[in-house]
C-alpha cells in the first residue's frame, strides 16, 4: 500500500503551505520504515530456520549414543546381551528414520521386531550367539515369515553363519529372508554407511544376484 507513495518523487502542492521538501522527507522516512520492516522480517525467518535446525537431532551425535550400549553389550552374558541388542537395533533404526516395531509376541511365537522399508514389512531375527548361526535357526525363522502375508525377513547374526547356512540358501522364487551379520551392523553403528544404504545394498544383491548374504562393502 505504500509503494506508490515511495516511488513518487515529485509532489504538486495542493496548498501553498505544503512544501516539496517536507513531502520528500516523508517519502524518505517511509522508505526507511519499509526497509527496516523487511530486515526485521528476514531476521524472524532466519531465527525460525535456526530454531528448527537446532531442534533437529544430529545423526552422528545420536549414533554415538547408540554406539555406547552396543560396545557395552560385548561383555554381557548371553541373555542380557540379546536384550541389549534388541534395544540397540530399535534405537538405530529410529535415528535412521526407518519405521520400526519393537519385539512382540504373536500367537505363541516370539519376534524380535519388524521394520517397514520401501513399502514392505520385514520381520527381524536378532541372534548374538557365541557361535555362528546354523541352518536350523534360519529354518525356524523362515516358517515365521511364510506365515505372514507379503512379509519378508532379515536375520542379523552377530557372529555370522555356518557354511551350511550359506550353502543351503533357497534360490529363485523362495527368496524371503536376507542375512546380515555383526560386521554389517557395526558398519552402520560406526558410521561407515547408513542403515538405509545397507538395506538397499542387501535388497539389490537379493534381487539382482539371488544372494541373500551380501558383501560388507557397499560400492
Amino acid at each position: 500500500m505504500y509503494e506508490p507513495l515511495v516511488e513518487h518523487k515529485n509532489f504538486v502542492p495542493q496548498d501553498p503551505k505544503h512544501r516539496i521538501d517536507v513531502a520528500e522527507r516523508a517519502a524518505l522516512k517511509l522508505r526507511e520504515l519499509i526497509a527496516q520492516q523487511k530486515v526485521e522480517q528476514e531476521d524472524k525467518e532466519r531465527a525460525k530456520r535456526e530454531a528448527a535446525a537446532a531442534k533437529k537431532p544430529d545423526y552422528l551425535a545420536e549414533l554415538g549414543i547408540v554406539r555406547a550400549p552396543f560396545e557395552s553389550a560385548h561383555s554381557m552374558e548371553p541373555k542380557p546381551r540379546g536384550y541389549a541388542l534388541e534395544k540397540v537395533f530399535v534405537d538405530l533404526t529410529r535415528i535412521s528414520g526407518i519405521q520400526v516395531e519393537e519385539p512382540f509376541s504373536n500367537k505363541g511365537e516370539q519376534l524380535d521386531g519388524a521394520i517397514k522399508y520401501d513399502g514392505k514389512y520385514y520381520l527381524i531375527e536378532l541372534k548374538w550367539f557365541a557361535e555362528k548361526l546354523e541352518p536350523k535357526h534360519i529354518g525356524a525363522f523362515y516358517f515365521k515369515v511364510e506365515g505372514k502375508m507379503d512379509a519378508r525377513g532379515i536375520v542379523i547374526a552377530m557372529n555370522g553363519f555356518t557354511e551350511g547356512v550359506l550353502g543351503t540358501l533357497p534360490k529363485g522364487k523362495e527368496l524371503r529372508v536376507m542375512l546380515l551379520d555383526g560386521n554389517h551392523l557395526a558398519n552402520v553403528i560406526y558410521g561407515h554407511y547408513r542403515f538405509h544404504e545397507l538395506l538397499d545394498h542387501a535388497i539389490k544383491f537379493a534381487t539382482l544376484h539371488t544372494q541373500l548374504y551380501c558383501p560388507h562393502k557397499i560400492t
